[in-house]
């Protein structure tokens, strides 16, 4: 897990739910869901090397002082594909798509294309 204040990227399920579980109470989460990056930092996923730059720019001024971004890789694309994939099977995030954006424990949730639009980020950063 690398860390710097507010971002943090794991890999994998178990990763992240172990994160999740030593992150305060009074943060409010967000993780950006992407295919596994290769040596040269490249996702096997084209949709996820799209908007990887829009959504971190976008993040690095939306990111509420309570806020932390989480980055997670779901995997190969063998291991996303697979219908047994952590992802896809846990209730609380019914993954469908990557990249998926979501705001921990709440219904606030973009995908793919969505991501592409930097007022559509904004929204999901907003408070209730």
């Amino acid at each position: 897990m690398a860390l710097s204040d507010n971002k943090l990227y794991v890999n994998g399920y178990d990763e992240l739910k172990n994160t999740l579980k030593k992150l305060g109470k009074d943060k409010r989460i967000f993780v950006l869901f992407y295919g596994s990056k290769d040596n040269q930092g490249h996702s096997w996923c084209p949709y996820c090397v799209e908007v990887e730059k829009p959504v971190e720019q976008t993040v690095e001024y939306l990111l509420p002082s309570n806020g932390i971004f989480i980055g997670c890789s779901v995997g190969d694309r063998a291991s996303w594909k697979d219908s047994n994939c952590s992802f896809r099977k846990d209730p609380q995030l019914r993954l469908t798509n990557i990249p998926t954006l979501v705001e921990w424990g709440t219904s606030k949730r973009l995908t793919e294309n969505q991501l592409l639009d930097p007022d559509m980020i904004k929204i999901l950063f907003e408070e209730d």
